[in-house]
């Protein structure tokens, strides 16, 4: 979101134990033990007061291979053993006054016991407007026009280099945005970025070499001891079929690279299941209903072919008499 669409504006206050300056996050060497308070600056500029509400979440990796630092209703990764949020501490919420400006606190607190590698969360500052939020769209759609800014938080103990390990967790069938697709868990299984990551992946029927389905992505990232659903779409308005199929998938960041085979089945009930919900796929309704409406067609439209040559008929016996 543009910064001209909020009402206030965000500036890290950067302390002694940032690593790198130069970024504009927080990016932080700290240890064992160890307290300490950030200041975020917030700046108000306008001629009303700007309520800010603060929320600390633990970096996730969405389904498009994108690191999301905001909060997420997706489960902390089973790899990750420390709940961020209980590191840093914030204020619920924050009013700042008309043209002034608020140092927001951020209380941090790290755990007695040495960590590794890089541990990684972010700030969320959402303005609340409360003449917006609750307004109603086309078709009755609630609209929230809250707007956002989010600082991340990158925390580690040492600068040591960290070798990823991804695992293929699981390969199932899903839907995103409504669309039959099959889907693939891809896990980060250790506490550092994986940056660059490519992924092809081919789906074939099990025990053939005829490939059904089929996608190729780069320059995605994962966010560490995270886990993302990567997708394989079918074609489109193409219904996904009940069976036992076969995943082939190729990982590779830089110099890493990590090769996957697992068999998966898609059962009747699934299939069906995303088979109705699918916009594209015209389903046994569809097909029913235009079948019955072509068929009425074709009746009335015979009934009025025979009705206007039974007149022609009436007309030319009357002429003849």
């Amino acid at each position: 979101m543009g910064a001209s669409s909020f009402n206030f504006a965000v500036e890290i206050e950067k302390p002694a134990n940032q690593k790198d300056a130069k970024k504009g996050y927080f990016d932080l060497l700290v240890s064992s033990g160890q307290t300490q308070q950030l200041k975020v600056k917030l700046t108000n500029s306008t001629n009303k007061a700007v309520t800010i509400r603060p929320k600390i979440a633990s970096a996730t990796t969405n389904n498009s291979g994108v690191v999301d630092y905001s909060p997420s209703k997706k489960k902390r990764d089973a790899t990750m053993p420390y709940d961020v949020t209980k590191w840093l501490t914030v204020p619920r919420e924050i009013t700042i006054a008309a043209d002034s400006t608020y140092l927001l606190p951020i209380e941090v607190a790290i755990p007695d016991e040495k960590f590794s590698g890089t541990v990684v969360a972010g700030l969320t500052l959402t303005e609340e407007r409360p003449e917006t939020k609750a307004s109603t769209g086309d078709g009755g759609m609630a609209i929230d026009n809250r707007y956002a800014y989010v600082v991340g938080f990158e925390l580690r103990q040492s600068t040591e280099k960290i070798t990823p390990q991804l695992e293929l967790k699981k390969v199932f069938a899903s839907q995103r945005n409504y669309r039959n697709i099959v889907a693939a868990t891809i896990q980060n299984k250790t506490s550092t970025f994986v940056n660059q990551l490519q992924v092809e992946g081919q789906v074939t029927r099990k025990g053939q070499t005829k490939v059904l389905y089929e996608s190729s992505t780069t320059m995605m990232q994962m966010a560490p001891n995270t886990n993302f659903d990567y997708p394989i779409a079918l074609g489109e308005g193409e219904r996904l079929q009940a069976g036992d199929y076969t995943l082939k998938m190729t990982a590779s960041s830089f110099k890493e690279k990590w090769q996957w085979q697992k068999d998966f089945t898609i059962t009747s009930a699934k299939a069906k299941e995303y088979n109705d919900t699918d916009v594209t796929v015209q389903n046994s309704y569809f097909w029913f209903y235009s079948g019955g409406i072509s068929v009425a067609l074709f009746l009335i439209g015979l009934w009025l072919y025979l009705r206007k040559k039974r007149q022609q008929n009436r007309g030319g016996s009357n002429d003849e008499k």
